[in-house]
Order: structure tokens, then C-alpha cells, then sequence
């Protein structure tokens, strides 16, 4: 899976977070098994279709009412907020990370990268394709309609749940659930009574390695809807659209904001890094760390469909209430 640097791109930004339906927060719409049929559909409506234009510009013919739906990519939530349970995704990296769990029960897993043989066994009458690789668009068109919807990139989440939303008949409950979700973000605002000139960085720990995070996953929460502002280098990373940045600890307080959020694995090698890091002399010295600004989030909230970000604010609540300081 760590072929190339790309990949790990797709793996560190696979976390939630950024994105979801947690304690509090407004029950998304009812699910159907497969799809966002309304139970008095005829045979004729199943079988109509239509041209949609994706974000690539490719016009494709889909259903009206898809049956069957196979989504690729790292954020099934985008669907599940909506409404939407596809029959099958590529949940073989992210199954184990991501924060809803119960949620994904009865979804065939297609495998990461995707298996052509399992796609086309599962019979879909649509693809869903927010992916890093294009590459894999061709093969999926062979089996059926195939609309893009991102490519596993900075997409912002709204736009990117929008237009899956569009493609699956599914607008209004889109709508709902981001009013609700904004609603959910003012109140947690309030509830973190910030003073406005808060500066946050968010750092992942993989094993030995440690990213400052960019402009996507846990970031789109702390800058887009709770007001804090990127760190003097994060804001730079923003700047330039990037994502991640791999640093080592000698230049790590080159980032540092008042705030720190610290995303992790949990696993025994990150672990033991976080350790290593906290013990020395140098990030004793980091100005939030002596006042205990320093948050602990495990690494799956760092992905940014629907549901991860409602849950994400929970989260938040709870971590810089006390239950999360380091």
C-alpha cells in the first residue's frame, strides 16, 4: 500500500476526520439498502436515466433512480449522510480507521486499490469515483455509468457531498443535514467560548513520521467552523493548497500555534514516537505546551465526509474540556 509517496497522501488524508452524526446531532435521513428509491417507483422510473456533467466535465448517462451502487474512494459517509448505503466500496484501508464504524455494516468491500472482478459481481447500475488514481476510471466505466465526484482532494466538503447528493436524487436531504451540521458548529462555538485569536496546528503521528496537516481533514473543522486561524507555518501550507508537509522535531516549533491537536494511531510504534516527542527538552519549551494547550484526538477524525465532521465536534467539545490535554 505505500508504494509511493501519492499513496500515503490517500492514506493520511483517509481519517474521520475532517466530516458526523454524533451525540446530539440530528439523525441522518433514513436509509434505503442500496439506493434512494422511493418505494412507489415503477419499472419505467427505474430504467429512465439522464445526462449528468461530473467534475471532470464528462457527460455520462445515469439512472434517474439508481438500484445499486458501488462508491471508490475514502469518504462513504458523503453517502450515508444522505441517505445513501451503496452495496459496495473500497473499504479495505479505511474500514478499520474511520469513526462510524456500525455504519458500513452489510457493505461489500471491493478492495483498495479496487477489484475489477468483485466491482462487476455486485451488478451496479452506478459508480461513484472520488479518487486519487484516474487511472481506475476506465476499467469502472466498462462496468457501469461512472460519475466523479472528486479526487480525493481539497474539494470542499459541501461541494463534494452536494454533487453526489445531485447524482443521486438526494438535494433536499443534503440540504438538511448541512443545516442542522451549521447549526451543530455555532453551537459548539459557543460551547468552546474561544477569544478569536486562537492560532491552531494539527500534527499526525504515523509510526515514526510526523505531519503538519494543511487545508483538509481536521483543519476544514478547527479554521472553517469553530474561527481558530492556522499557525504563522501551517498558514503557509494553506497558501499554497497543500495538504500535509512530512517535518522533522527540529523544525516542528516552526509550526506551533497557541493551540496543538495531535492526531494518532494509537498503534504501539506511534505511540512510542508520541512519547519520545513529549519527553523533550524541545517540546517543553513550545509556549501552548507549557499551558496546556495541547490536545489528543485519535487519527480518525481526520477525514472530512458528513459524518465524521458532526461527530468531529463532539469531539472537540470533549478533548478541550479536559478529557483530551496532554
Amino acid at each position: 500500500m505505500f508504494r509511493n509517496k501519492r499513496t500515503l497522501v490517500f492514506l493520511c488524508m483517509m481519517f474521520i476526520i475532517a466530516m458526523l452524526s454524533a451525540c446530539g446531532a440530528a439523525a441522518p435521513p433514513a436509509q434505503t439498502s442500496a439506493s434512494n428509491q422511493p418505494a412507489n417507483n415503477t419499472d419505467t422510473d427505474k430504467a429512465a436515466t439522464r445526462m449528468f456533467k461530473d467534475i471532470q466535465g464528462r457527460e455520462v448517462e445515469i439512472p434517474v433512480v439508481p438500484q445499486k451502487v458501488v462508491y471508490v474512494g475514502s469518504n462513504p459517509g458523503d453517502l450515508l449522510a444522505i441517505g445513501v448505503k451503496p452495496i459496495g466500496a473500497t473499504l479495505s484501508v479505511i474500514a478499520s480507521q474511520i469513526a462510524y464504524p456500525e455504519m458500513i455494516k452489510g457493505i461489500t468491500d471491493v478492495g483498495y486499490p479496487y477489484s475489477q472482478e468483485k466491482v462487476l459481481a455486485l451488478e451496479p447500475d452506478l459508480i461513484i469515483f472520488d479518487d486519487w488514481d484516474v487511472k481506475g476510471l476506465a476499467s469502472l466505466e466498462k462496468i457501469a455509468p461512472t460519475i466523479v465526484t472528486g479526487l480525493d482532494d481539497a474539494t470542499p466538503t459541501k461541494d463534494r457531498v452536494m454533487l453526489t447528493a445531485d447524482v443521486l436524487g438526494r438535494t433536499e436531504a443534503a440540504e438538511t443535514w448541512f443545516k442542522t451540521y451549521e447549526e451543530k458548529a455555532d453551537a459548539t462555538r459557543n460551547k468552546l467560548q474561544l477569544k478569536g485569536n486562537e492560532t491552531a496546528v494539527s500534527l499526525l503521528l504515523m509510526g515514526k513520521n510526523m505531519f503538519i496537516m494543511g487545508n483538509q481533514g481536521l483543519n476544514t473543522t478547527l479554521y472553517g467552523q469553530l474561527g481558530f486561524k492556522p499557525s504563522a507555518g501551517t498558514q503557509q501550507l494553506v497558501d499554497k493548497n497543500g495538504r500535509f508537509v512530512d517535518i522533522s522535531s527540529e523544525v516542528l516549533p516552526d509550526y506551533m500555534g497557541s493551540d496543538i491537536f495531535i492526531l494518532n494511531d494509537s498503534g504501539t510504534e506511534t505511540m512510542a514516537a508520541q512519547n519520545n516527542l513529549m519527553d523533550s527538552s524541545m517540546w517543553k519549551t513550545i509556549p501552548a505546551v507549557k499551558q496546556g494547550h495541547v490536545y489528543t484526538l485519535d487519527s480518525k477524525f481526520n477525514y472530512d465526509d458528513p459524518i465524521t465532521l458532526d461527530l468531529l465536534l463532539d469531539e472537540i467539545v470533549q478533548v478541550m474540556s479536559g478529557a483530551g490535554k496532554k
